[in-house]
C-alpha cells in the first residue's frame, strides 16, 4: 500500500522529511489551500510532487520560465513519474499527443506557463479532466510589491472563477510580509495552511567586499582555486557580461555569457552547456537562473549591487541547493547606487520610483552595514535571528582597525573645488598625484596649490578614498560624471566633520576570501572525481543533466560510505528505488570492482 513515507524513500531517496515538508503534504492531501515560503534548497518541490503520487488526477504546475519547466519535467521523469509541459516550443503535433495523453489520464504533472493557462482554450481542456490541485511556483511574481512582478501571474486570480473547488498551493523562496499578504489576497486562498521556513541557510557563506575598479582581480582571486566547480557570476549589463566572460576565458576558465541580447538559440545552448557541466562558469545578467534546478552550484558572485534584497537573496540562493557548503560573494561600489538610481528615475510612475528607491537604499545599507549578513537578511523578511557566528564575513572578522582620513579627504575635496567641480575621479587623482597629463597642463592645473600634494598615496588608494566620499555623499556626480561637493563635503573641507575608513580597504591587495568548509570533509577526493566522471558518462547515455543522476552531496556520501550492496546504496541520501534501478547499479558495480581489485 502506498503511503507518504514509502513514497518518500522509493521515489525521492530520503528516510525522513525536511522541516515543513510533511505539513505541506498533509495540507494538500486534506484539500486545503497552501502558502509555503521556504528558502531555495529547502525542498519545496517534493512538498507538491509527493501528494500527486497518492492521487488519481493531474496536478497542474504554473511556472514562469520554459527552461525551469523543462528542467523539472526532466527531473520527474528520471524519478519514474509521468510529467509533460505544454509550451510554444512544441510542434502542433507534439501538443496534440500530450493532450491525448492528458485526456486518457496518463499525465500526473502538467507544466504550464501563466500565459498558456490564462487562455480560454487551455481552461476548456482542464475543465474536462480530473484535477488534483494547482501549484503556483515562484508565487512572488503575482505581487506588485514583489521584485519580479509579472502581469500574466496577476491574472491567475481567475482560477477561482473557473475552478472553484480545486485547491491552490503557492510556493516561493522570498516574500516580505507585504508580498505574502498580496499573494494570499490575489489567489483568493481559503482555509489556508501557511508554512514559512527560516530565511537562514547555514550552508551558505556570505561575503561582501568593496569592488576595486572593475573587480577583475578580485574575481580571479576567488575563482583561481575552483577549476572544477560550477558557479554563476552576475553582472549589471550585457556589456559587462561579455567582458567578464571573455576575461575568464582568457584566464583558462570554461565560461559562457548569458543575456537578453543573445539569440534564443545562443541562450539555450549556453544554458544547456552549463546544466550539463560542459561550462563551468555562467556569466549572466539577472535574466538568467530564475528557479534553475542545478543542485551543484558552489558559488554565486555579484559583480555589482543588486536592485533589491529580494533579488539578491533569490540569486545567491542558487548556490548550494544540494545542501552542501557554497560561497556567495558581493562586490559593490558607490557608483552602483548612482547607476541604479538613474535607471529608477527614468520611470514615470511616482509610486514605483518611491518603492524602488526604498528597496535600493535597503540593499545599500545591507552592503555597508557592520552587522551579521544572515541576520540582516532575516530582519528584512520579518524574522528574528541571532548572529550566524561563522557563516559570513562580518561574523568571521567583526573587529577591524579604523583609520582617520580627514586630511586626505580635505585634499581630495579641495582639488574638486579648485578645478571647478566639473572633472571626474581620474582627472582629480592625476592632479593630486602631480601627473603631467596633457589635459592637466592644457588647463594650467599644475599651478594649483593642490597639484602633487597626494603623491604619498597610490592611484588605487585615491580611488578608494573617492569611493568613500561618494558613499557618505560628501561628493556626488553630475550628469556628465564630474564630481560636485555637497553640504556634507563642505563641512568636511572646513574641518567641521571627521572621516574614517576601514584600514584594510586601503590595502590595495584584496584580502583572500575565506572559503566555505565542505561538510563531508572526510570523503576521498580522488574517489569523488571518479564518481563524477561516471555520473557524467551515465548522464550522457540517458541525455539528462549530471545533477539529475545524483547530486554532488550524494556522491560525496558514496565516497565516504563506499556501499557494497543495494541495501547500502539505498541508505544514502538521494538514492531511492527508482534512481537505483535507473542509475545506481553502475555506481554499485564500480564499488564492488574496487573492493575486489
Amino acid at each position: 500500500m502506498k503511503n507518504k513515507h514509502t513514497l518518500l524513500q522509493t521515489y525521492f531517496g530520503y528516510k525522513t522529511f525536511r522541516p515543513f515538508q510533511e505539513e505541506a503534504v498533509d495540507a494538500i492531501m486534506q484539500g486545503r489551500d497552501l502558502l509555503m515560503i521556504l528558502p531555495t534548497g529547502g525542498g519545496k518541490s517534493l512538498a507538491y510532487q509527493l501528494p500527486t503520487l497518492l492521487m488519481n488526477g493531474t496536478t497542474v504546475v504554473v511556472s514562469p520560465l520554459l527552461a525551469l519547466m523543462h528542467d523539472q519535467v526532466c527531473s520527474l521523469r528520471s524519478q519514474g513519474m509521468r510529467a509533460e509541459m505544454l509550451s510554444s516550443m512544441q510542434s502542433a503535433e507534439a501538443s496534440q499527443d500530450i493532450l491525448a495523453c492528458l485526456y486518457r489520464g496518463e499525465i500526473q504533472f502538467l507544466y504550464l506557463s501563466p500565459e498558456r493557462l490564462n487562455t480560454m482554450s487551455m481552461r476548456r481542456v482542464l475543465s474536462k479532466i480530473p484535477l488534483n490541485y494547482f501549484v503556483i511556483d515562484e508565487a512572488h511574481c503575482i505581487s506588485e510589491w514583489g521584485h519580479e512582478f509579472r502581469e500574466d501571474f496577476r491574472e491567475l486570480h481567475r482560477l477561482r472563477d473557473y475552478f472553484k473547488h480545486t485547491p491552490i498551493a503557492a510556493f516561493t523562496a522570498t516574500a516580505t510580509e507585504q508580498v505574502r499578504n498580496d499573494i494570499e489576497r490575489q489567489l483568493q486562498l481559503k482555509n489556508t495552511c501557511k508554512l514559512q521556513g527560516s530565511i537562514f541557510r547555514n550552508n551558505l557563506n556570505i561575503s561582501v567586499r568593496h569592488r576595486m575598479k572593475e573587480g577583475y582581480d578580485q574575481l580571479y582571486d576567488i575563482l583561481k582555486d575552483r577549476t572544477i566547480e560550477s558557479g554563476i557570476v552576475y553582472a549589471f549589463s550585457r556589456k559587462n557580461v561579455e567582458a567578464i566572460a571573455h576575461y575568464l576565458q582568457r584566464k583558462g576558465f570554461k565560461a559562457a555569457a548569458y543575456h537578453a541580447g543573445l539569440s534564443a538559440e545562443q541562450r539555450n545552448e549556453a544554458f544547456r552547456a552549463f546544466v550539463y557541466d560542459e561550462v563551468q562558469v555562467m556569466v549572466a545578467t539577472i535574466a538568467f537562473g530564475m528557479g534553475i534546478d542545478k543542485s551543484n552550484i558552489r558559488f554565486v558572485i555579484h559583480m555589482s549591487l543588486p536592485k533589491t534584497l529580494e533579488n539578491y537573496y533569490q540569486e545567491m540562493g542558487r548556490a548550494g541547493r544540494d545542501g552542501d557548503s557554497a560561497d556567495t560573494v558581493l562586490l559593490f561600489s558607490a557608483s552602483d547606487v548612482i547607476q541604479q538610481k538613474r535607471f529608477i528615475e527614468m520611470h514615470d510612475d511616482v509610486q514605483y520610483k518611491t518603492q524602488m528607491l526604498h528597496k535600493l537604499n535597503a540593499m545599500h545599507r545591507y552592503a555597508t552595514a557592520e552587522k551579521c549578513r544572515h541576520r540582516q537578511l532575516a530582519e528584512y523578511f520579518s524574522e528574528t535571528l541571532e548572529a550566524c557566528g561563522t557563516h559570513c564575513d562580518y561574523c568571521l572578522e567583526p573587529e577591524y582597525e579604523k583609520r582617520n582620513i580627514t586630511t586626505e579627504a580635505q585634499m581630495l575635496l579641495s582639488a574638486v573645488y579648485r578645478t571647478g567641480q566639473t572633472f571626474g575621479k581620474n582627472y582629480i587623482i592625476d592632479i593630486l598625484r602631480g601627473a603631467k597629463e596633457q589635459k592637466v597642463l592644457a588647463n594650467s592645473h599644475e599651478q594649483l596649490s593642490v597639484y602633487g600634494i597626494g603623491m604619498q598615496w597610490s592611484k588605487k588608494q585615491w580611488f578608494v578614498l573617492c569611493e568613500r566620499m561618494l558613499e557618505i555623499e560628501a561628493l556626488l556626480p553630475n550628469a556628465y560624471g564630474g564630481l560636485v561637493l555637497t553640504p556634507n563635503g563642505r563641512e568636511i573641507l572646513k574641518g567641521e566633520k571627521q572621516v574614517s575608513i576601514r584600514a584594510d580597504r586601503l590595502h590595495v591587495k584584496a584580502k583572500a576570501l575565506r572559503r566555505a568548509t565542505v561538510e563531508t570533509d572526510e570523503y576521498d577526493a580522488d574517489l569523488f572525481e571518479s564518481l563524477r566522471r561516471l555520473r557524467q558518462h551515465i548522464a550522457l547515455d540517458h541525455s539528462v543533466p549530471a545533477y539529475i543522476v545524483f547530486s554532488d552531496k550524494t556522491l560525496k556520501e558514496m565516497a565516504v560510505l563506499r556501499p557494497q550492496s543495494k541495501e547500502a546504496m539505498l541508505q544514502i541520501g538521494g538514492v531511492g528505488e527508482v534512481k537505483f534501478e535507473r542509475y545506481g547499479k553502475e555506481f554499485l558495480k564500480m564499488f564492488l570492482e574496487q573492493s575486489h581489485g
